[in-house]
């Protein structure tokens, strides 16, 4: 029997529990399984529309509720990286998706007003936080260095797919046959996701060296390491962006079919279309295309080209509410495909300059300050809204301004990156000879 020892530029060595390519079908099975327990994710904003009139929800509101999903996710991301590197990673994945879909029941059978609805999305977002990081984790010990950046880049796609989808239906079906029928559903489909994890993703044993290392051990590997570090604030300025955006593009979409004349479900269902085609279809092509493009060219180089390109989206993207709609669809899909791109980035990077055995600790601190963004980015923007509107400014002025305010996330994570970029100039790419699994007999 062979086994890959993956090399990392730190110098630790690990031994992977799968056979030379046997580590494809488990791969599949839990891009399939985390696609399904990932649903819930965007579904409060398809139904923001339906519930502002339902619950009497302001701009305000709304963010607040959006955001405080992330917080919930925030907090069990910290909270899981850690327990990564002494748990295994499958039955985190496994439990959460479970509970997830639970709470979705629960969202869909006992939320009635803005305080219940607040508490119950809080706690979907707590559990939610179980399922990527330990999808990462596998990620990291299972798939060669070489192909890491594609399959982060792939599993990220399919994660996107799963915040995109759902946009379309809900949007489709809250109108017709309830919202909280619709939710129900939503919540079957996750728990269908725990079945797959549970029964075809692989588990994989940790090493035994854990057991003898530290808490101390995080203060050089992560605190003490500069390039992480700045990767780690690269991937709060792109956190600050995509979800700002995700979180307000439905809305957008859906208020700008009303002004144009549309009927209100014919809104919801064109907004919710359109809104998942530039989350979901784009968002896809960025994260495959910006995975494949780290593992030729570079982290920082890719990463920081799709940066530049998503900050001028989120600088137009909002003035474009009364444009042309073939203009205002062109640049959402390309909004959607660079804001996504430079994610795979961030993560197979820290994979590279973290040792395995803090890699769980790094990721808790990535999402420690990337997740507050997230929930810091959707009630900003619906605060400037909320402002923009009271000071008796243009549909057009409000969203412009909502959107702009984005723009500062993938800024900072340009100044982050720029030095990185130029260190590893000259170097190797992740690809290269040097980072290829060794094959032993």
């Amino acid at each position: 029997m062979r086994s890959t020892i993956v090399a990392s530029r730190p110098g630790w060595r690990g031994r992977s529990p799968v056979r030379d390519g046997g580590w494809a079908s488990g791969f599949a099975a839990l891009c399939l399984g985390q696609f399904l327990a990932h649903q819930t994710s965007l579904t409060f904003s398809v139904l923001i529309p339906v519930l502002s009139s339902e619950w009497s929800l302001n701009s305000s509101q709304a963010g607040l509720i959006l955001g405080v999903f992330q917080l919930g996710t925030l907090g069990a991301y910290v909270a899981v990286g850690f327990l990564l590197d002494r748990i295994r990673s499958k039955p985190i994945m496994v439990l959460s998706a479970a509970l997830v879909g639970v709470g979705d029941l629960l969202f869909a059978l006992g939320a009635h007003d803005v305080v219940s609805g607040l508490a119950l999305r809080l706690l979907v977002g707590i559990v939610f936080g179980g399922l990527y990081l330990p999808a990462l984790k596998q990620i990291a010990e299972t798939v060669p260095l070489d192909r890491r950046g594609t399959a982060t880049g792939i599993y990220i796609a399919v994660i996107v797919l799963a915040y995109a989808v759902p946009l379309y239906y809900v949007g489709l079906l809250a109108p017709r046959i309830g919202w909280r029928v619709t939710m129900a559903g939503v919540g079957a489909i996750e728990l269908l996701g725990a079945l797959v994890m549970g029964w075809k993703v692989p588990s994989v044993p940790l090493p035994a060296m854990l057991k003898s290392l530290g808490p101390s051990r995080y203060i050089g590997d992560v605190l003490g390491n500069r390039p992480a570090r700045r990767v780690i604030l690269a991937y709060t300025g792109h956190n600050w962006e995509l979800f700002g955006m995700w979180g307000w593009l439905t809305p957008f979409m859906v208020a700008m079919f009303l002004a144009r004349g549309s009927v209100r479900g014919d809104a919801l269902a064109l907004g919710g279309m359109l809104a998942a085609a530039a989350i979901g279809l784009g968002g896809a092509v960025g994260a495959v295309a910006g995975g494949r493009l780290s593992d030729r060219f570079g982290r920082a180089e890719t990463a920081t080209l799709m940066l530049g390109v998503s900050l001028l989206c989120s600088l137009v993207f909002g003035w474009l509410f009364g444009g042309p709609l073939a203009l205002l669809i062109g640049i959402a899909l390309l909004y959607g495909i660079t804001s996504l791109a430079d994610s795979p980035s961030y993560s197979a990077k820290l994979m590279e300059i973290v040792p395995r055995h803090s890699l769980g600790g790094a990721f808790s601190l990535q999402m420690l300050t990337g997740w507050t963004a997230t929930a810091l980015a959707p009630l900003a923007v619906g605060i400037v809204l909320d402002l923009a509107k009271a000071a008796g400014l243009s549909p057009t002025a409000q969203w412009g301004w909502a959107f702009a305010l984005l723009a500062l996330g993938p800024l900072a994570g340009l100044l982050a990156l720029i030095p990185l970029r130029t260190r590893s100039a000259g170097l190797p790419r992740p690809a290269a000879a040097a980072d290829a699994p060794v094959t032993r007999r």
